[in-house]
């Protein structure tokens, strides 16, 4: 007599889920961590982008232009344009997830950007500098 069976055992199942079960335990922290790096390149990104054109305006005006947050550096500076400083939806199209401003020292011939993690990120008050030498420096200027 030939036995019919179908369906697995429950070993087989349990082998199953505990191998699902690691690879979500390595998947999901990897993703995560990739997630994190690529929300990171907006404050290098736009570190970058202020730097130069702080100095294409020393270029034109022989001085640095400062910016208290986001929006009054967008003032100063008409071409740097990094997203909506008033979106309050992160993920949301045009979403900043950092603020940032620039402190020019009293002579205007230096200067540092910051840019601070919003609250409610990942990197809410971490902050990250630049200076008028390529440096990653948050000394004042």
């Amino acid at each position: 007599m030939h036995l019919n069976k179908k369906g697995m055992t429950l070993i087989e199942l349990m082998i199953v889920v505990a191998i699902l079960g690691i690879l979500a335990g390595i998947a999901i922290p990897t993703y995560l961590g990739v997630q994190k790096k690529g929300k990171r390149t907006e404050y290098i990104t736009n570190l970058n982008i202020i730097r130069l054109l702080e100095e294409k305006e020393r270029a034109e005006t022989g001085l640095y232009a400062a910016g208290a947050n986001t929006a009054a550096l967008m003032a100063a500076l008409p071409d740097f344009k990094p997203g909506d400083p008033s979106s309050t939806t992160p993920g949301s199209d045009g979403y900043l997830y950092y603020d940032y401003l620039v402190n020019v020292g009293a002579t205007g011939q230096t200067f540092t950007i910051q840019a601070t993690g919003k609250a409610g990120t990942f990197d809410a008050g971490q902050t990250y500098c630049l200076n008028q030498d390529n440096e990653a420096d948050c000394s004042a200027p």
